[in-house]
């Protein structure tokens, strides 16, 4: 059995658009793909603190108010367990980390037609059902 990977990614919401950064070229198989921000959860973090942590990272934003999606298990050559977080409350410019190469605020129906590397298409069906999901 694979060893399981705790992993938030967050639905930064403005204007109806959300927030998605694109890896730069020396990522392997990740290099050049979309993917929401955020990541690992770490040792002593719950799923909320991890979530700002790793937004700030990523984007240099500040994130508050932070309303749980959904939790997606994704079992192949690792197990990752990830919790999709929304907010539509952040404050600061994006200044992206070293990680990624490119920013956009898309549409909820532009998520289809992007290039996602394959473990950040988890985050589709909440994009999609984000309404019904929040309540």
């Amino acid at each position: 059995m694979s060893e399981r990977t705790l992993v938030v990614k967050v639905l930064v919401e403005k204007d109806g658009k959300f927030l998605v950064v694109q890896k730069t070229e020396n990522y392997g198989w990740k290099a050049g793909k979309w993917e929401l921000p955020g990541g690992e959860v770490k040792d002593g973090e719950n799923g909320f603190e991890a979530a700002e942590r790793t937004v700030e990272e990523d984007t240099d934003l500040e994130v508050e108010d932070l309303h749980k999606v959904v939790r997606i298990e994704i079992d192949g050559d690792e197990h990752i367990n990830c919790g999709i977080i929304h907010t539509r409350s952040f404050s600061g410019e994006v200044e992206l980390s070293d990680e990624h190469q490119d920013y956009e605020w898309v549409r909820p129906e532009d998520f289809r037609i992007m290039d996602w590397h394959r473990d950040a298409g988890y985050a589709l069906p909440a994009m999609r059902y984000l309404q019904e999901y929040l309540g």
